[in-house]
């Protein structure tokens, strides 16, 4: 067992014990019994507001910093025009959805900040509103629990930073509402022994999102309510692991870029509070994986600061989002700190869109990033994760042509998992030669059967045809299978990662393996085994691209923006190439517009001991060249 392993099992087992401690020594009923002048939390002070995310000291930090700081200058300024925007907004209607406790959220946090930094009473009357408009609700739609739990950090933070400016009858709306529309109904969930798969206790995103937000809510009232405050908390850090587990060693959330955000913010948030108010956070910090998640996530960006989109995320877009600065921070890593500086500085610049939701916590936790050094980016990248390693190749990163790849592993039949196991995207001065088309619809019938029959791969995007990845007889890989990171070398002129994808390929192939390898700075290797069935006849080999793309032999020429890119099969001598349409199966499905599949498919004949082996590069001499030498089968890889 590796020390990694021990480490986490060692700190769980704290976590757990020391929860279980706490919950025994509650009464299971609640009664608010203690004082507000006597209260404690675990039997330390409760700190007075605002406890939440930005203290009283930070704050008069911040107002210093300002005056010296043009970056986070400019940035108060865009808060308050913002701020200004959102005063003028209709009140949204009842919080029935994700999309409306987001702006609440980002309602709360912008009009807050723009009244604890510049003193104006009005943006403490939006904010007002607002809370006052949520708790006249009766619920905020338990039944889609993360409404709930968004909702409640929205409704927690604008209690707390204007806690001396609420009327005493608009403190008393809010503490009921965090008491019974989030908080009472979260302890029968905690308590239930027969729901490991409730937002409490379940594996994913919501886990994190939905206990942050129970503790943000207790955390608010914890001098009305203590005991309720200390239940709600000590049965949230219990279960918070039961998602975090999935983040060792390396950080990589397995279900993809656009959940690392979302569950990040609400773990930022969730340390950060737990922190500030107890001292400490039960040991989730040294989980393995937390500390490394936000390093993992800037160090996989491509040169033009792009992610890899694989399972249900949408956007290529790095996240803007503040966890950068807190875990930059907490965990001394200035590289993150500096990339998230970038971002600011392109929003304040116009150059990207402003986002919202959290976004002006940016002001709260910022830090500079003077004489910080741009990240380091190595020939090869390893990022472990039981359910989606990463590898990432790296040409020079400097000169144009400069090749940017990076391929995953997979565990289908996990949370937001496609059929994408041994999938891999292409980047060359900023254009995307072989590309992800991310998520589908939600609503589609059967959508969330991950089952090998199941409904969820009725749909292209879905499905091993859509991505860049192998097909045997056009069948489906096979969701409850796997691919693992067998073999990598970081070293050396040549480093390589070999992918075994053979269980996501059973009833087809005996042993599928496939083996990337960085030839030089342009040029990439990616190299397929294929032990197949006797009942087995093709294997087909398929690529997704936006660019143009011409036949020539066994070459094909890709062509955007005035760029080539060349992906030429080297082996078998009899493969086929052609091209086709991106299509959705079904008209429910969402089109797709502008994308080709490249195939290239070799008989089963063709295949007896030979590797299907294909090079990619932005440099056609540099193709040829590898194309005249000997490959070598990926058991010589060393």
């Amino acid at each position: 067992m590796s020390y990694k392993k021990i480490s986490f099992m060692k700190t769980w087992f704290i976590i757990i014990s020391f929860s279980i401690f706490l919950i025994s020594c509650s009464s299971k009923k609640v009664e608010n019994t203690t004082s507000l002048s006597s209260a404690t939390l675990f039997k330390k002070p409760i700190p007075e507001h605002p406890r939440l995310l930005f203290s009283k000291t930070e704050e008069k930090q911040i107002k210093e910093l300002m005056k010296s700081d043009s970056i986070l200058e400019k940035l108060t300024l865009l808060l308050r025009e913002e701020a200004d925007k959102v005063l003028a907004l209709p009140m949204i209607d009842s919080p029935n959805n994700l999309s409306k406790s987001r702006e609440h959220v980002y309602r709360v946090i912008t009009l807050g900040m723009a009244y604890r930094l510049f003193n104006d009473e009005t943006y403490a009357e939006g904010v007002e509103k607002i809370l006052i408009h949520l708790c006249q609700y009766p619920g905020w739609n338990p039944n889609h629990y993360l409404d709930v739990a968004e909702t409640t950090a929205a409704v927690a933070i604008g209690y707390d930073w204007l806690h001396d400016y609420l009327s005493d009858d608009s403190k008393k709306q809010v503490e009921e509402a965090i008491r019974t529309n989030a908080l009472n109904l979260s302890i029968p969930v905690y308590e239930a022994t027969d729901n490991e798969g409730s937002w409490a206790k379940r594996e994913t995103n919501w886990n994190v999102v939905c206990n942050t937000g129970m503790t943000l809510g207790a955390l608010a009232i914890a001098d009305i309510e203590p005991l309720l405050a200390e239940q709600v908390i000590t049965y949230s850090v219990q279960f918070v692991p039961n998602c975090l587990k999935h983040y060792a060693p390396d950080g990589v959330c397995y279900e993809g870029p656009g959940y690392w955000e979302f569950t990040n913010i609400y773990l930022a948030l969730l340390l950060k509070s737990l922190n500030d108010n107890l001292g400490h956070d039960f040991g989730i910090s040294d989980l393995s994986g937390v500390s490394e998640t936000a390093s993992y996530y800037v160090q996989s960006l491509s040169p033009a600061s792009q992610v890899f989109n694989f399972a249900n995320s949408g956007s290529k877009a790095s996240s803007a989002s503040p966890l950068f600065f807190y875990f930059g921070d907490t965990f001394n890593q200035p590289e993150v700190i500096h990339h998230y500086n970038s971002i600011i500085t392109d929003i304040i610049e116009g150059k990207r869109t402003q986002p919202k939701w959290d976004f002006f916590l940016s002001v709260a936790w910022y830090k500079p990033s003077a004489g910080t050094p741009e990240p380091v980016f190595p020939p090869l990248q390893v990022f472990r994760n039981d359910m989606n390693p990463i590898i990432a190749f790296n040409g020079d990163r400097t000169t144009d042509g400069s090749i940017y790849l990076s391929a995953k592993g997979g565990d289908p039949d996990e949370a937001h998992q496609q059929l994408d196991v041994g999938s891999f995207i292409i980047e060359v001065d900023g254009i995307r030669w072989a590309d992800d088309l991310g998520a589908d619809k939600y609503s589609l019938p059967g959508f969330w059967d991950y089952k090998p029959d199941g409904q969820r791969w009725d749909y292209f995007r879905n499905t091993n045809f859509s991505h860049n990845t192998l097909a045997i007889d056009n069948k489906l890989q096979h969701s409850r299978g796997k691919g693992i990171l067998s073999d990598y070398r970081t070293e050396g002129e040549e480093p390589f990662g070999i992918i075994d994808m053979s269980t996501v390929y059973q009833n087809q192939a005996t042993s599928v393996l496939r083996g990337f390898k960085l030839l030089d700075d342009n040029t990439m290797l990616i190299q397929d085994e294929i032990s197949l069935l006797p009942e087995s006849k093709t294997v087909t080999w398929s690529l997704i691209t936006s660019a143009d793309i011409e036949i020539d032999g066994n070459t094909a020429v890709l062509k955007s923006y005035g760029k080539q890119f060349f992906i030429k099969a080297v082996s078998p001598s009899n493969v086929r190439l052609q091209v086709e349409d991106a299509k959705p199966f079904t008209d429910k499905e969402y089109h797709i517009s502008g994308y080709r599949m490249l195939k290239i498919t070799a008989d089963s004949a063709e295949l007896n001991g030979i590797p299907i082996a294909v090079l990619a590069g932005s440099n056609k001499a540099q193709v040829d060249r590898h194309a005249r030498q000997e490959l070598g089968a990926i058991s010589s890889w060393k």
